[in-house]
């Protein structure tokens, strides 16, 4: 472990122990599942936006700069003040926004930003309460691009969006992959909007 990932993992674990639910993880993600994560977004044009929630303290945020993402397209919200401090210091060029996720659209009309193409979440979705949970994937919806996705991992088997819920905000889920050397290891899934008229009848991608 380097100096700068041992210095990384010292501090998330500081900003765990006062808000371990709202944190989600005791270390920050792994390189096996950025780099998962990095090649989803990848795909996307070099003039379209990416939001990233909860940056923490820059490892996916790293990776996806590696992968090419252009740090003038790249939007990082962090509601923690102390993350977010770490964030503009490490990530220069960057938009950091400390601010909660439900309030997204709220945070990038502001800035005159969107639509979005990729929004890559490290939100810890499966804790949160079902109402909150709601509302944050309603905002992730109200900035999304026609042919935009959200990115989101969770640490379980389950999809971090039960079905219910996906089939209240017309979205279809389909997995990307594993990242197994992840500790613990982690699973990645891309949400879209569900086409109009393909009802909800149609057969999930994952389990509720």
């Amino acid at each position: 472990m380097g100096l700068r990932s041992a210095r990384e993992e010292i501090f998330f674990l500081s900003r765990w122990l006062r808000a371990p639910l709202k944190t989600g993880s005791v270390r920050p993600s792994g390189r096996d599942l950025t780099r998962l994560i990095a090649r989803t977004v990848s795909r996307t044009g070099p003039d379209e936006w990416i939001v990233e929630l909860g940056g923490g303290t820059g490892a996916v945020t790293r990776a996806l700069l590696d992968a090419g993402i252009a740090r003038n397209r790249l939007v990082i919200l962090e509601r923690d003040p102390a993350l977010s401090a770490w964030l503009r210091r490490d990530f220069p060029g960057t938009t950091v926004i400390a601010g909660d996720a439900e309030q997204l659209g709220h945070h990038l009309a502001r800035r005159e930003i969107g639509p979005v193409r990729r929004i890559v979440s490290s939100l810890p979705l499966l804790s949160l309460p079902r109402t909150q949970r709601k509302a944050i994937l309603a905002a992730i919806l109200s900035v999304l691009g026609e042919e935009g996705s959200l990115i989101q991992y969770s640490y379980g088997p389950s999809c971090p969006v039960p079905r219910a819920l996906r089939n209240e905000l017309g979205l279809k889920a389909t997995p990307v992959g594993i990242a197994w050397r992840n500790l613990p290891p982690a699973r990645v899934w891309e949400f879209r909007k569900r086409a109009s008229g393909s009802g909800q009848r149609s057969k999930p991608r994952c389990a509720a």
